[in-house]
């Protein structure tokens, strides 16, 4: 008999969070795959992407500016990126518990990410976050689809993973326009891309003291759906419940209030799922 396990899910939460001393020290990992292996025929056993690398490093420089200008007293820690043919299982598997925060950027699909060589794929059963892994962000379509996922092999120590329930596209610069000048009685011409979510996510978390779901949920609705007619479906799947006898939302975790050790699910801390849906969005 197939055993069906439920979690509970919140639509749209915005909360404000609590002012807290923020972390001694920072640290973030990434991988990201422009070019995919090939397979047997010669060709990339994937579509090859133009992004990820691009929005790997605009995350991390972004997380080292507004953690350098606004927390001096916060090491930000060397970090290490992974791009294309480095990005193994191996090592995905092996070096993502030592680092806070860890990005993944390519592929995906339900409960799986894909690496760099042929046909090898990162299934939620082959890697549960932990150590000083706190938080990780799967940049890939439909990682965490609804009503067919299945985190919880994901979490062993993890707060929270961030990610899309949708198909989610990236693009590179466009221009577009906004009213501007005199009671905006002018159009002005403006540029923008999809790493800007990357870029915005760290300053709304880190400078701007939004929760790590609003921040996030945010750069989504500013720079892939706002004034673009696009549909995505951002998640994130978190911890909640009682950490230490106090009230733990991991959706609410700010940056200055966060907890720094891992966090289990035991009978006081379950998971959870936070959705948004923008528009009409692909699976």
């Amino acid at each position: 008999m197939k055993k069906i396990i439920f979690f509970f899910m919140f639509i749209c939460i915005l909360a404000n969070a609590k002012d807290s001393n923020a972390p001694s020290s920072f640290s973030i990992i990434t991988f990201a795959i422009n070019h995919y292996g090939l397979n047997s025929r010669g060709e990339p056993w994937r579509t090859n992407l133009d992004t990820p690398i691009e929005n790997a490093n605009t995350l991390v420089n972004s997380f080292k500016d507004n953690i350098t200008k606004n927390y001096p007293s916060t090491s930000f820690k060397t970090p290490k990126q992974y791009t294309d043919a480095g990005v193994t299982k191996a090592t995905f598997i092996k070096e993502t518990d030592n680092y806070n925060f860890v990005y993944y950027d390519g592929h995906g699909g339900v409960d799986r990410i894909t690496m760099c060589p042929n046909n090898e794929r990162v299934w939620n059963n082959d890697k549960a976050f932990g150590g000083n892994t706190y938080w990780v962000m799967f940049s890939a379509c439909q990682v965490f689809k609804k009503d067919e996922m299945n985190p919880f092999p994901w979490f062993n120590g993890v707060h929270s993973i961030l990610g899309y329930s949708s198909s989610v596209t990236d693009y590179g610069t466009e221009k577009y326009k906004v009213k501007c000048g005199l009671l905006n009685l002018f159009s002005c011409s403006r540029t923008r891309k999809s790493s800007y979510v990357q870029r915005d996510f760290a300053t709304n978390w880190i400078k701007a003291k939004q929760t790590i779901w609003e921040s996030y949920k945010n750069a989504v609705y500013k720079w892939l759906v706002q004034g673009r007619d696009y549909g995505v479906e951002p998640i994130m799947v978190h911890l909640f419940g009682t950490v230490d006898g106090k009230h733990f939302d991991g959706s609410k975790e700010t940056f200055e209030n966060s907890i720094q050790k891992p966090l289990y699910r035991n009978s006081n801390l379950k998971l959870y799922k936070t959705i948004c849906t923008f528009g009409t969005p692909e699976y």
